[in-house]
């Protein structure tokens, strides 16, 4: 086994001669197998070699022993070990997370300490072929998304150089029958036995039935989640640079994209598109399970119809609209209905600008913020509200009535303001006016007449 592990090590350059090494050991088999033989290799590759073991206090005095043990154990070989003691509790209080999670973080929060401060290049665990098929079925069991590593990393940056797992390459069995083979006492941890654990419920009903079919399954497990990994990576890449190309507008808050560019893609590119707008919105420097998010983003791009929207957490909304498909956490412009009195000479404020009326001797050009209605034709009061269903107008140029949601939709007003837009309506709640699209056919001006002059200063 010790040459196989060796063999790993330079396959996967996961260290170099004369390098410095911290090796995380906590007792048990696995960690002192690791530890006995880093020993071994001490001399042949020039390695300084130092242990280091967190005390996580949750045990008792069998976590003491443990602790004294390692010393022992240590001192007689001359390897300077490090011991550190958390405090899990109060990481639990502080994270609002379980005792596992706890755990996790004060540990590898005590390595990086140790690592620093005997300026290691690289930090050793004892994770096995075994714990990654473990972790694997775990996250495949819990549904994560396939974005996401499944296994254990062989290797990642970590403090002021890198961690690496050198046992992937072997399984628990293996290990143990080393530490017989050649005398190397461990500890037992009695919390392993427990079935409060989800790690423990795998190890011990699940991978002995899948170890019973096939005592080979966690190289093959661990081939299949490292070659699935390598092409996530790759469709990753892939998607990054499509959306690049599908941008329509980008800023703080919200991404705008194409959306036949989008429906253009291969499936599996739409959906990590959609995974990394995700991730940018929800700005976190770490990829995020977006699963169910995706899904339902998925299944709502799928329908044709133009105009719609989804809520998603934290502000999020998926906008269908014309041609482009819009994420934002940006504020909505909507509002409840409003309908706001319009006095001549006067003005009101709305959601989206302010409507002014005056009176006018003579007749000045329309433009499409301002148009001009006969006095003789006013039916007062004046009144500007958003618009209500079936909302229809007589549009000037034009035979016959025509919807309002219509005209929202040929000029292609954004979904979330076409419930704020303001509408000028006669005391008879007649259209005459959708400020900045379509005047009403009034009737023909005489020479004489005398006019209201309406005008919108609107921040659309």
């Amino acid at each position: 086994m010790k040459q196989q592990i060796q063999n790993f090590i330079e396959e996967n350059d996961l260290f170099k001669e004369n390098q410095t090494i911290l090796v995380a050991v906590s007792g048990g088999a696995d960690s002192m197998a690791l530890l006995s033989i880093m020993q071994d290799m001490r001399v042949e590759w020039s390695l300084t070699l130092h242990a280091v073991h967190v005390n996580h206090q949750l045990r008792g005095e069998e976590s003491e022993e443990d602790a004294r043990f390692l010393k022992e154990w240590c001192a007689a070989r001359q390897i300077p070990l490090e011991q550190r003691n958390v405090d899990v509790s109060a990481q639990k209080i502080s994270d609002h997370v379980g005792t596992q999670a706890a755990a996790h973080t004060v540990r590898y929060r005590a390595f990086e300490e140790v690592m620093r401060k005997v300026n290691a290049d690289v930090l050793l665990t004892a994770h096995h072929g075994d714990d990654h098929a473990e972790s694997t079925l775990m996250k495949l069991n819990r549904g994560t998304s396939p974005y996401r590593r499944l296994g254990i990393t062989l290797e990642r940056n970590f403090a002021v150089g890198k961690l690496v797992r050198p046992l992937l390459c072997v399984n628990k069995e293996m290990i143990v029958n080393y530490c017989r083979t050649h005398h190397i006492p461990y500890r037992n941890d009695s919390s392993n036995q427990s079935e409060a654990y989800t790690r423990n419920r795998f190890r011990k009903q699940i991978m002995p039935f899948l170890k019973g079919e096939n005592p080979l399954n966690y190289k093959h497990i661990r081939r299949y989640e490292e070659w699935q990994h390598e092409d996530n990576e790759f469709l990753m890449e892939l998607a990054n640079e499509k959306l690049k190309n599908l941008i329509i507008s980008q800023r703080d808050g919200a991404v705008t994209i194409s959306r036949f560019g989008y429906h253009e893609l291969a499936i599996p590119l739409q959906r990590r598109l959609i995974h990394l707008i995700l991730n940018c919105l929800y700005n976190k420097e770490k990829a995020r399970d977006f699963s169910s998010y995706i899904e339902q983003v998925e299944h709502f791009l799928k329908n044709h119809s133009k105009f719609a929207s989804i809520d998603l957490r934290d502000g999020l909304k998926v906008y269908r609209q014309n041609d482009c498909y819009r994420f934002t956490q940006e504020d909505s412009v909507e509002s409840d209905n409003y309908c706001l009195e319009l006095k001549v000479p006067g003005d009101v404020m709305t959601p989206l600008g302010i409507m002014k009326a005056e009176f006018s001797q003579t007749y000045t050009t329309e433009h499409k913020s301002s148009v001009m209605i006969p006095l003789k034709d006013l039916s007062s009061p004046l009144y500007v509200r958003n618009r209500r269903s079936g909302d229809r107008f007589y549009p000037k140029g034009l035979n016959g009535s025509k919807k309002v949601s219509r005209v929202f939709i040929d000029k292609k007003i954004d979904f979330p303001k076409r419930q704020s837009w303001p509408i000028l309506v006669n005391g008879m709640d007649e259209i005459l006016w959708i400020p900045l699209l379509h005047k009403a056919e009034i009737s023909k001006q005489e020479a004489d007449d005398h006019y209201v002059r309406i005008t919108f200063l609107g921040n659309t």
